[in-house]
């Protein structure tokens, strides 16, 4: 039997098989789903097909061959249809047309059916004993080899001597083995007839014959031949697959692994999703042609993993390539999930044609995609690109050669389109998706080793820049009989884009700047050290003066490209807020857009100024207060007002000032434990006492 599309599905594919060939469009890589066979009538055989005589007349057989193994070609009688009366061996079958097993029923002008079908033959006498003789009179053995999934039982003499694992009394495709069956006693006349009971699924339609051939021969010959073929079996149809299959199982467990050890690359999650439903259709492959699944679960279990392949396939293109065709992407993978159920509730007609869109589509996203990503100087992706068309076209070739010869178009050799290892075989599809697979391991290695790369680059600079700022950050606070000074710093990245200052000045008096540059990770930790640089280099001790200086540094020192005009576009700014506080208490403060202080749980009110680096010649402004015995200010940033739970709901602006009174590591920890989403920073600083006389206002900074 040979399972071929309906003429629309290969019809579709010739033209997508030509189009790949001259546009370079590709259908699917090991996406193709075993096509369920098509529904059809039973039909009986024309009333022109060969004439009829008696089942003893029209026995013969080839020559036994050196072995002594005799191959039953025929003529045999047949029939379409079931009748239990027909393994009688008394049954008279001289009105059954005949036929030959190493012709097609096509060919011997039969027209296809479906379900049942039964072959008769009658050994005569002189065939046995001419065998019995060349064997030794050894007992005689039957091997019976069916076609694909056809299922049988042997009747010998009308004892039922063997059958194949789905006949059964309601009976289930599975994929057939040659099978062996033991020859029955002679009748009184000395012959032998065989009965042979076919059957495929109520779908398939059987265009070349369910019986292959049957051959006669020894009991230990036969078992011989049946070893040989079952080796064969496994050369031709095993070996490859399996071999591939455990490919892709080894890519899934490589791609995993470096998805673990680089998890912000989903890519390879996906690469490794993709190649197991590859593993997913070898595996079921494999166990139904051992007989172990029967089809109709084979079929459900590739109808799903290959259109799983497709909707992975496109997933790990569009995060490989970093597309930006996500919508189209999203519907793809929506439209394909969708079709196995059209074809599980026998909507099979529309499942096709919607099936072959669905493979052009395919093609044409996944070839977009990496065409896109070569063009725009990644070679990584044109590697992939070439084997892809090549795995592609040679399955649309498949398609069409196995086409043509079930119309006749070209001779059936020409549809054995295989290539040998030794014994071993293996289809041009095969070749393809190696050589596919060879390109997804060159391109994991290259990605995997330039990623690394990159990562210890980052990491290297992430480190120094972590260094820089640990000599920037104060980690011991400087207090005396007036200010106890406590700080929390908490970068959410390791290295951050806050900071804080607290310098002690000749006068008693101390100076404290909090600030926060955008953005987060390297470059704001960059901009933050060249802020506190500038900070400690400052030689005025007026907080709005030095908030002036720091403006003037930021837009100095941040990247101000060219757009074309004499304007310039400042990318980077900083909230920053400074105080002077005297030792009796004095304090005077500006705010660059930054979170106002509090003091005693409450917020102080400032003016809201822009930030640092918005504006090149912004001038600050300046308050005063005045502190009393006992007060505690609170400088922080907004890391603390911007802490998230899982829920989404803010830390706040209410819990921070319930929990403002409390010690800078408290508030910074409580936070923390809330959500942490950026660089959180707090400064505490306890008035304890109060200067009767006030000291100079502007003093030298200590040594």
């Amino acid at each position: 039997m040979k399972k071929v599309g309906t003429a629309a599905t290969i019809g579709a594919r010739l033209g997508l098989c030509l189009l790949a060939l001259f546009c370079a469009c590709a259908i699917s890589v090991g996406a193709q789903t075993p096509a369920a066979p098509a529904s059809a009538g039973n039909s009986t055989p024309p009333s022109n097909t060969a004439p009829s005589s008696n089942t003893a007349s029209a026995s013969s057989a080839a020559p036994a061959n050196l072995h002594g193994i005799m191959e039953l070609d025929g003529p045999w009688r047949f029939q379409v249809g079931d009748d239990p009366r027909w393994a009688d061996p008394s049954f008279d079958d001289s009105t059954w047309p005949t036929l030959l097993l190493s012709k097609s029923l096509n060919d011997q002008g039969y027209d296809s059916y479906t379900g049942y079908g039964w072959y008769r033959m009658r050994l005569t006498p002189q065939q046995l004993a001419q065998l019995s003789a060349s064997s030794g009179n050894a007992p005689l053995d039957l091997l019976v080899t069916g076609d694909g999934i056809a299922q049988f039982d042997v009747y010998a003499g009308g004892i039922l001597s063997s059958r194949t694992k789905g006949m059964s009394d309601q009976p289930s495709m599975y994929q057939s083995p040659p099978l062996i069956a033991h020859l029955s006693q002679p009748a009184a006349d000395g012959s032998v007839v065989l009965a042979i009971r076919t059957w495929a699924g109520p779908t398939s339609i059987i265009h070349r014959g369910l019986l292959d051939k049957v051959e006669l021969g020894a009991q230990a010959d036969i078992a011989e031949k049946l070893g040989a073929s079952i080796d064969r079996r496994w050369d031709e149809r095993l070996l490859a697959g399996i071999g591939v299959t455990f490919l892709f199982f080894c890519v899934a467990m490589l791609g995993a692994t470096i998805y673990l050890a680089q998890r912000s690359h989903a890519e390879y999650l996906w690469l490794a999703l993709l190649c197991l439903t590859v593993v997913l259709m070898g595996v079921s492959e494999t166990a139904f042609a051992l007989a172990l699944l029967p089809y109709s679960v084979f079929y459900v279990l590739t109808l799903w993993a290959s259109r799983l392949f497709m909707a992975a396939t496109v997933e790990f293109i569009l995060r490989f390539t970093g597309s930006g065709y996500r919508k189209i992407a999203r519907a793809f993978q929506a439209s394909v999930l969708v079709l196995p159920v059209l074809a599980l509730v026998h909507l099979q007609q529309i499942f096709e044609y919607l099936s072959v869109s669905a493979e052009i589509a395919f093609s044409v996203l996944v070839t977009v995609l990496l065409f896109q990503a070569w063009r725009k100087g990644r070679p990584d992706a044109g590697v992939m690109l070439a084997p892809f068309f090549l795995a592609s076209t040679a399955d649309s070739l498949d398609t069409v050669l196995d086409y043509a010869v079930s119309k006749h178009w070209i001779a059936e050799r020409f549809a054995i389109h295989n290539f040998r290892i030794g014994p071993i075989e293996f289809p041009l599809s095969i070749v393809s998706y190696t050589v596919f697979l060879a390109s997804l391991l060159a391109v994991i290695f290259y990605r995997f080793i330039h990623v690394s790369q990159e990562e210890q680059r980052s990491a290297a600079e992430i480190e120094a820049a972590r260094s820089v700022q640990a000599m920037l950050i104060p980690t011991k606070l400087p207090s005396n009989h007036n200010f106890m000074l406590e700080s929390a710093y908490l970068p959410v990245n390791g290295v951050g884009g806050d900071f804080f200052q607290v310098l002690p000045l000749k006068d008693d008096s101390m100076l404290i700047v909090v600030g926060d540059v955008s953005g987060k990770g390297l470059q704001a930790a960059m901009n933050a050290s060249t802020l506190v640089g500038a900070l400690r280099n400052e030689l005025s001790h007026d907080p709005a003066t030095i908030l002036n200086n720091l403006n003037h540094v930021l837009v100095g020192a941040t990247p101000l490209p060219s757009t074309g005009t004499s304007v310039k576009t400042v990318i980077s700014f900083a909230t920053c807020v400074c105080a002077r506080v005297y030792p009796d208490g004095t304090i005077t403060i500006s705010n660059a857009g930054h979170l106002s202080p509090y003091r005693d749980g409450r917020e102080m009110e400032l003016a809201a100024d822009l930030p640092l680096g918005v504006i090149p010649d912004m001038q600050y402004q300046q308050a005063t207060f005045q502190l009393n015995v006992g007060d505690r200010l609170i400088f922080l940033s907004d890391g603390v007002v911007e802490a998230s739970n899982a829920q989404g709901e803010l830390f706040g602006f209410e819990r921070t000032q319930q929990v403002s009174n409390e010690s800078a590591r408290y508030i910074a920890q409580t936070a923390k434990r809330f959500g942490q989403t950026d660089d959180i920073t707090v400064v505490s600083m306890y008035f304890a006492a109060k200067t009767v006389q006030r000291a100079t206002l502007v003093a030298p900074l200590e040594a």
